[in-house]
């Protein structure tokens, strides 16, 4: 693998307002430019700091849109760590990003926030699909997991996000912690999405039929849309599948969005990777291209 590891002051995209000042917890960034040049999208202006790097790009679908993966070697967040990920998406630019692995949530021993922030721009003609695996909060964890996606005029953004409470496989509940998620976006500065969750494991929330009602796996797929994909057509290829009972499925102002609500990290990734392969077409003209760092 090929990594960006050289941060260039010169080449700073907008990381000093999250710049570490205090030696507290793990502090890791990275900002990365998408820039069409020649036809080709290409990194343009990248910086780091601490522990998270971005592989070169490539190109298995054509040269205008690249592929890239973050790598965050440490693997997970301990109490006071923070990861900041910056996208800047420049006009007619394309790009895909993922990460090889879970991120992981692990338990908190002194109540330190542990964040992760991730920050997407998208200019005129550009896009960005954001398709990470699924992120494990350990029991103990205390989470706050910040999205925010900033589109200019027909700009596309597509992504995921699952959450995996506990370490079922191993039998570990999530009865003890907390998380909060915020999801906004917003296009040429007026929101058309927002989104926050907050709740305490030892919550009634958990159990709740207005909850999770005792599931331990949630997560959404968000996909920016002029028209409304056919909906009914989908739901019913999603009961032949027997993915009804834990996936829903809407749009609203001009994004499609779908849920899911089950007990299966897997599952989830495979509901949400059918969907966004069955709708990429009507997205940005292309069929489904599965990173190959999924397969490894």
């Amino acid at each position: 693998m090929h990594l960006l590891t050289e941060a260039h002051n010169n080449d700073h995209v907008g990381l000093s307002e999250h710049q570490p000042v205090t030696s507290i917890g793990w502090k890791a960034g990275i900002s990365a430019e998408l820039k069409q040049i020649n036809e080709y999208t290409r990194l343009g202006k990248t910086s780091h700091y601490g522990p998270l790097r971005i592989q070169r790009p490539f190109w298995p679908e054509g040269k205008d849109l690249a592929h890239l993966y973050i790598l965050h070697p440490p693997g997970g967040l301990v109490a006071g760590d923070e990861l900041v990920q910056q996208f800047s998406v420049c006009k007619g630019a394309k790009g895909l990003v993922t990460t090889p692995a879970a991120g992981k949530v692990y338990f908190n021993g002194n109540g330190q926030l542990q964040k992760q922030i991730t920050e997407i721009s998208v200019s005129e003609n550009g896009s960005m699909e954001w398709l990470p695996q699924e992120t494990i909060l350990f029991n103990g964890a205390i989470a706050e997991l910040n999205t925010q996606i900033e589109l200019s005029g027909n700009g596309l953004y597509a992504g995921w996000d699952i959450v995996c409470l506990g370490r079922t496989a191993s039998g570990e509940q999530f009865i003890q912690g907390q998380l909060t998620q915020n999801l906004r976006i917003t296009r040429d500065q007026k929101p058309i999405y927002l989104e926050r969750l907050h709740f305490d494991a030892a919550s009634s929330f958990t159990n709740s039929l207005l909850g999770l009602h005792g599931h331990t796996v949630f997560g959404t797929l968000l996909m920016t849309r002029d028209k409304s994909p056919d909906l009914s057509t989908l739901h019913s290829l999603l009961e032949e599948k027997e993915w009804h009972h834990v996936t829903a499925i809407t749009w609203r102002a001009g994004v499609f969005i779908a849920r899911y609500l089950g007990d299966s990290s897997e599952q989830a990734r495979n509901i949400f990777t059918w969907l966004w392969e069955q709708e990429r077409e009507r997205f940005n003209g292309r069929s489904g291209c599965r990173p190959r760092i999924w397969n490894t």
